[in-house]
This record gives C-alpha cells, structure tokens and sequence, in this order.
C-alpha cells in the first residue's frame, strides 16, 4: 500500500485510525526484517524451532534440529543472576529545598518505593532483563487503570518505530499493536460494539483462525508534542477510533532497558545476537562430535576362512565360542579426537568471557583459594567492573519507571476523584503514603538509586561486611550474630537510629504541623539538644512560620530543664562544717554517669 505523506496521521481531523493502520503496514513492510531476527533469537535462547512469535507459533514448532548444546541460554540466565538481581531503589533529593520540600522529597521516595512493592517491580523487573538479553530491548508499560498505577510487560515485536526517523534519535511517534480478544473489546468499549464486531487483524501472515479465540487486532499510538503542543494519543481499531486525547507528556509511556545500543536505530542489541556465530560453531561442532561416536565402535576382526562369522558369535551367558586357526581380534579405535573436545571447551568459556562472564557464575562455584570474606568481594567487585555500563543502564531504567509512576500518579490526581494511596515500608514500620503529601514539582528534585542487598551472601563474606560495619557502628557487634542468618539490616539500623529518630519525629511534628509533644527524660538529650538546635538555626534561616520556630525553641528550653533534673545530687555539707565531715552516709556520685529523673506527676497519676 503506498502511504500518502502530504499529512501525517497525527494531523487528521477524521478517521484517524485509517491512517494510523496504514502507516504501520507501511512500516511492517519495510521493516519486515526486525521481527525477523527477534523470532532467530527466540529460537536461540528457548531451544525451540518456533513456527512465529506468536504464543500459539511458539508451542507448535516447525520440524527441525534443536541445539545440543545451548550455550547462549546458560550465559543468559547467569548475566540475570549476576545483574538483574540487585535491586536499584530510587530516592528524591531536593534541590536545597526548604524543610517543606525535602519532607515531600522523602515522601516521594517512599511512594515510589511502595508503588515498586505493589506492582511487584522486581519480579517484572528480571523478565524485562531476560527480553533485553534475548531480543536486545526489554520495554514496560507504565499506565493508569482505574484510578491505580498498573505496569505490564510489552513484548518488544508489539512497538513499532520509524527506524528512519530513530536512526540517530528518540522518534516522536510509537505504536503499540496488539491482538486482544474480540470479547474484551466488547467490554471495554462497549459504545463502540458494532464496529468492533467487525474489526480485523493488521498482521496475518502468523494467524491462524483454528483457535478458539476471537482476535482482533488493537493498535496505541502516540505523538510526543513540540514546545507543548501537537501532542496526541489514540486507541484505534481497524474501522473504529476509541480514543483520542491529547498528548501532554514529553516522553511515551514506556520505560525501555537495552543490553548494548545499536550503533544506529532505536531497538537494542542483544546476548543472542552477540553469541549468535560462536553457538553456531559450537552447534556444529556438536554435530561432529555425535557422527564420530555413531561410526566409531567396537570390531571383531577374524582371519578369512576361519569359519568366524556374525552368526557364530554370541554374547548369551556361559556361550561356547569356537575358532579354527586363531582367535579373532577386538580393535577399540579412539571415537574422537581429543582436539575437538579441547575446542568445544574453548568456544564455551570463549562465550562466558566475550561477555563478561566465568562460567563459575553459571554454576555458582567460587574459585579456589577465595576463603575470606574481603576476598571474594574484590573478586565480585572486578566481575562486575565488566558491567558497570550495563548496570548504571539498569539502574537508569529503574529511575525511568519511578519517573513513569511519578508522572501517571500526577495525571491521576488532576482527576480529582480521589486520592492515590499506597502502603510503604519505613525505619517506624509500613505506613500508607498519599500522594497528594508527596507530590513534587520536576524542577524541584533530582533522583538517584543505590541498591538494596547489603551483606555478601557467603557466611565468610557477611562476617567480613560485619566486621567492617562493626568499627563504624559498635552497636551493631548486640546483633551480628542474628544477622548472619537474617540480613534485615533494615531492622537493625531503625534499632539503633531510634535516638535519632524520635527526636526528628517531634522536631517535623512542631515545624511542618505546628504539634507540640514535650521531650521524654527517656530520650538522648544531648543528641535531642544538638538536632533541635541544628534544625532551629535551619528553620530561622528558612521561610519556616514564626509560631513553628517559636515552638521549637520552647522545645530546646524544655530539654535544657530536663537536663538540669538530670544532674547527679551533690552531698550536703551543713554550715561551718569541712567537705570531710559530710554526710558519710552519702555515696559518692560515679563519674560520667547520668541519673534517671524521678516521674513526672502525670506519669506518678498514671502508676497509681
């Protein structure tokens, strides 16, 4: 079909989806050969001689020979292991924002957090990772759904680009194709049920209509706006529009993570397309190996006319074998060659190394001599050096979703309906984070993300990270022993921040809500003396409310009295009388200690 360019499909007033179904058969047809190579590697990393890549395609293979041995899959599945299981966690940092935004900065981090658990990110994470292994791009889809943040994996064959337009940049427009049961349809956009009923697929070349499912064919376009304008978004099927809005954000509703970038175009290049000629010389050298071992055998060989033959010899228990002039010899020749075995070995440790890997990460064996626990972390640390490209990308896309969220959470709070809630866990346990006490202006904030595991996993390698932890922290040597079994660090350090963390709890209540709870005499009132003090020269020098700054200083006086209680009683010398002739009844104050302030009334009232 010949795509007329006079307007863009962006720019129609009518029939929108007419030209958005054309131009991606346009697109298909030039750029047949994307799928292609996504089916290849399909096949390379599953082992299977996929018919499509289509769901039923995949299952129904065609007849063909399967790989013997599957390197590409065992390198896959240990860069997963190796990488994708460190979880990057965003956080929000203000740019010197006053105490009102760097209070929503945390908050913030905290319902991105939150959101990560609901979701489930890190499990669609490694999925993400695996695709972009295998196909080069792993995408997610980041979208609103009643009223709820909802992310999904997009399998990279459904995204369709310009690859002209994106040779050297992002393009502007994205489609999305894909096959919905017709049903759904009906569900979903139920004003639309005529035309839907007769909505077709755009791509039949891998359709088959012996299913029991009704397909149709369901393609999400997009068109980034220029200086804020000429923005779009349309949800069309072949004869019908369903939707079509404007389209206000700079960036597509996707958050994309490749292995490697493609030197030119926008999809990304992959573990399979790197390994694709050493698999195929390590398949055909399996190959060779099998020919050799099937012809070569034992054999029985016997001097003509000596009356030996096949018939005569038996192998049945206590059997009588019998020979005329000489016995027959046995020859046992060498089935293979060693080289060819030396060489298989070489081409597969060739394939862990061109990646960055051992082949010690695919079977998760440590190398010899590694004991201590200092050790094997140099050893890990240089392991990863390898990837540190690929793992500042993977916490890059991690910052993409958090960003994603953050941006659908701001579009479902300019509804108005209702509010966006979340349950996120904290040093003072979960709590349920609302996004309307979160939310932040983009220029307000920068983000970063640093991971969650912290402790090695070897038993030498977590006693050498608490020992270091220990020298900084001595506190932490109470619980070394519980966290050798269970590394809730978490836990431990909400433990040991507790000090710290009551008195910044009282301080946020008096500057941010104006609530004032007296200080306890059970607190660290020098470290309260300290912090308050800090704060209350913080919040003078900031547009922090005058009654909030005047609490606050009621507070530090508050402490100041506590502290005076709190000084050790000196004897009493009566009048005329030497230090000598005290009160000998009267011990002598210890040195450094601090005493326990007798009860206030109210809590005298509340022991009865």
């Amino acid at each position: 079909m010949h795509l007329d360019k006079k307007k863009h499909w962006w720019e129609e007033e009518e029939d929108v989806h007419e030209k958005i179904f054309s131009v991606i058969e346009q697109l298909d047809d030039s750029q047949g050969s994307q799928g292609g190579a996504n089916l290849h590697h399909l096949r390379l990393y599953s082992n299977r001689v996929a018919e499509s890549l289509t769901s039923k395609g995949y299952h129904q293979q065609t007849d063909g020979e399967r790989l013997r041995i599957n390197v590409i899959r065992n390198v896959i599945d240990a860069a997963t292991s190796h990488i994708a299981t460190n979880r990057p966690r965003p956080q929000y940092i203000t740019l010197g924002g006053n105490y009102t935004q760097r209070r929503r900065a945390e908050n913030l981090s905290r319902f991105i957090n939150g959101q990560f658990y609901a979701v489930d990110q890190y499990a669609l994470s490694l999925r993400i990772f695996r695709d972009a292994c295998i196909f080069g791009t792993g995408i997610e889809k980041i979208y609103e759904k009643d009223d709820k943040i909802v992310c999904e994996r997009v399998f990279p064959n459904e995204i369709i680009v310009d690859q002209t337009e994106s040779m050297l940049s992002e393009p502007r427009s994205m489609f999305q194709h894909k096959e919905i049961a017709r049903e759904v349809a009906l569900k979903v956009w139920s004003k639309h049920k005529n035309d839907i009923e007769d909505a077709t697929l755009a791509r039949t070349d891998d359709y088959s209509d012996d299913g029991v499912a009704d397909m149709c064919s369901c393609v999400e376009a997009w068109h980034l706006p220029t200086n804020g304008k000429g923005g779009r978004h349309v949800i069309a099927f072949s004869n019908v529009t369903v939707l079509d809005e404007p389209w206000e954000r700079d960036s597509f509703p996707f958050s994309i993570f490749k292995w490697q970038e493609a030197i030119i175009g926008f999809f990304g290049s992959g573990i399979c397309e790197e390994l694709s000629s050493i698999q195929k010389e390590i398949s055909y050298l399996a190959t060779k190996i099998q020919d050799h071992f099937t012809l070569s055998s034992g054999q029985l060989w016997a001097k003509k006319g000596s009356g030996i033959s096949k018939g005569s010899i038996s192998n049945a228990p206590w059997s009588v074998n019998t020979f005329r002039d000489s016995p027959p010899t046995l020859l046992t020749p060498q089935p293979i060659n060693p080289m060819f075995l030396t060489y298989m070995k070489e081409l597969r440790a060739q394939a862990f190394q061109q990646i960055g890997l051992s082949e010690m990460h695919a079977t998760s064996v440590k190398p010899a001599g590694l004991n201590s626990g200092e050790s094997l972390r140099v050893y890990n640390d240089i392991g990863s050096k390898r990837f540190q490209h690929v793992g500042q990308e993977w916490e890059r896309f991690h910052l993409r979703v958090a960003e994603q969220m953050n941006a659908v959470a701001h579009e479902i709070a300019g509804k108005g309906k209702k509010s966006l809630k979340v349950l996120a866990a904290g040093d003072r346990g979960i709590e349920e984070i609302d996004f309307k006490d979160a939310s932040l202006d983009k220029n307000k904030y920068q983000m970063r993300c640093y991971p969650t595991s912290y402790l090695p996993e070897t038993p030498s390698g977590k006693i050498a990270a608490l020992r270091e932890m220990a020298q900084i922290s001595p506190e932490i040597q109470n619980f070394a022993i519980h966290l050798l079994d269970i590394p809730d660090l978490d836990n431990i350090r909400s433990l040991l921040n507790a000090p710290i963390d009551i008195v910044d709890k009282n301080i946020e209540l008096i500057l941010e809500k104006g609530k004032f709870i007296p200080p306890e005499p059970m607190m660290n009132l020098d470290l309260a003396r300290q912090r308050a003090t800090l704060a209350l020269l913080r919040a003078e020098s900031e547009d922090t409310p005058p009654d909030r700054v005047e609490l606050l200083r009621r507070w530090i006086v508050q402490i100041d009295e506590l502290q005076e209680m709190a000084q050790p009683m000196m004897p009493q010398v009566p009048p005329g009388a030497s230090p000598e002739e005290g009160d000998p009844g009267m011990p002598e104050p210890l040195l450094g200690s601090m005493t326990v302030p007798p009860p206030t009334q109210e809590l005298e009232n509340f022991n009865g």
